[in-house]
């Protein structure tokens, strides 16, 4: 049976600030891959298109390669729809793909997925939509028979961080054949003098160079080493952990439930924490139980952090007002493109908005900073939009990346429908 899947993003996208100011929820790494990427391999399939909010969707198409808020439902038998907040798994999918056409799942009243048959009125009068819109998605279907399918949501940014460690060892088992290419033998990571714990839990890729002096202990959780990555010598990895591609482990103190996306530099110490790709964190200082977007460079000392001193539950404002975490550790949420300066300390649950500039050094004791300010604790200011161009283009450069116009138009999207708040945080600081 031939099926097409699309991944559709809801109205709560606002909810996973500051990370989805410029990406959907589903494009977010989340154990050894992004949540999308997951769908992919428990369907056998891959994703035939992404459905999100029109401003990003250039921007989407041009990373991802896949099509976004176009409905194509010709040579296929059914057409599958996943909101792309449910967190993936087996039982779910197997549930949705052998699924009869034409009803609705939902989760606790929520819509979770949707199958229908392409020659039918719902699925034609989609394909007439001629761009994305949530609520105009869910009147479509509205009238079709309702199925409750048992899943786990993600409702808001420190879920991610909350599911990693658990995610990274589910991944491990479910996706091993992702994995089996990563046959580096235990006598050539011995032999040049790595201490090993558990080795029977570690997957490194022969393409990776892990220096002696390393150790590499899986007794709590997997580690899971990727392709031309470079661990150098007094670094400390512990278990679960996922490293990405080309990232490199600085003698940094790894420990459990991190993981790094692509082209990453790691040193100092991390904790439970997610960097979805191209960042740096290259320098002593600590960040622990937090999420860092791509393009983000830490400076030496910058350290989070995720515990109040009277360990009660944290509050996060990603931009939405104060929302109880119910969590007692909780750290930083910083958006792609923010930049710290030395030896800036972190408050407990923060979230930086895109493409901010934080300097100065000492406590930002600030919750919530919006996207695109300038500065610290002697004050703060607008960081201009072409200003932030010229260094987003630079620090892209350095990795042999450019910022393509798609992207361009995005910062300048975001700059503009971040104004309000903006001149409100500005204002609020005197």
């Amino acid at each position: 049976m031939d099926v097409k899947i699309y991944i559709f993003e809801d109205d709560d996208y606002e909810h996973f600030y500051p990370l989805t100011y410029n990406r959907p929820v589903y494009t977010l790494l989340c154990g050894a891959f992004r949540l999308y990427e997951k769908w992919q391999r428990l369907f056998s399939h891959p994703v035939n298109g992404f459905l999100c909010r029109g401003e990003i969707a250039n921007f989407v198409r041009e990373q991802s390669g896949i099509k976004c808020n176009r409905f194509d439902f010709d040579n296929c038998d059914k057409a599958v729809f996943i909101n792309g907040r449910i967190l993936p798994d087996k039982k779910a999918a197997d549930k949705i793909l052998t699924a009869e056409p034409d009803q609705i799942f939902l989760t606790d009243g929520n819509l979770s997925a949707v199958v229908l048959d392409p020659k039918s009125l719902q699925a034609e009068n989609l394909q007439k939509m001629n761009y994305w819109g949530y609520g105009h998605f869910k009147s479509v279907i509205s009238g079709l028979p309702k199925t409750e399918l048992e899943c786990r949501w993600m409702n808001y940014i420190w879920d991610f961080v909350a599911e990693n460690s658990g995610q990274i060892e589910s991944d491990f088992v479910s996706f091993s054949s992702d994995f089996e290419g990563f046959d580096k033998t235990i006598d050539d990571l011995t032999n040049v003098g790595c201490l090993l714990y558990s080795p029977g839990r570690i997957r490194v890729s022969p393409r990776a160079q892990i220096d002696g002096q390393t150790v590499l202990d899986a007794r709590e959780g997997p580690i899971i080493i990727s392709d031309n990555v470079k661990v150098y010598s007094h670094s400390r990895i512990e278990g679960p952990c996922y490293i990405g591609p080309d990232t490199q482990i600085v003698g940094a103190k790894v420990r459990e439930g991190c993981s790094f996306g692509p082209q990453c530099r790691i040193g100092g110490e991390v904790e439970e924490s997610i960097f979805q790709g191209y960042s740096n964190k290259y320098h002593e200082g600590f960040m622990g139980h937090a999420f860092l977007g791509e393009w983000v460079n830490l400076g030496a000392l910058t350290t989070n952090s995720d515990l109040k001193n009277n360990y009660g539950n944290i509050k996060v404002d990603i931009g939405i007002g104060p929302v109880d975490t119910e969590l007692m550790k909780v750290g930083s949420f910083i958006g792609d493109h923010v930049k710290t300066g030395i030896g800036m300390l972190l408050n407990t649950g923060i979230s930086i908005g895109f493409g901010s500039n934080i300097f100065g050094g000492g406590l930002i004791a600030d919750k919530y900073i919006p996207p695109f300010v300038w500065g610290g604790r002697d004050g703060f200011a607008e960081y201009k939009l072409e200003k932030a161009l010229q260094t987003a283009g630079a620090a892209m450069s350095r990795r042999g990346e450019k910022l393509t116009a798609a992207n361009a138009a995005l910062f300048k999207f975001i700059f503009e429908q971040t104004q309000e708040k903006r001149d409100k945080f500005r204002k609020d600081k005197g």
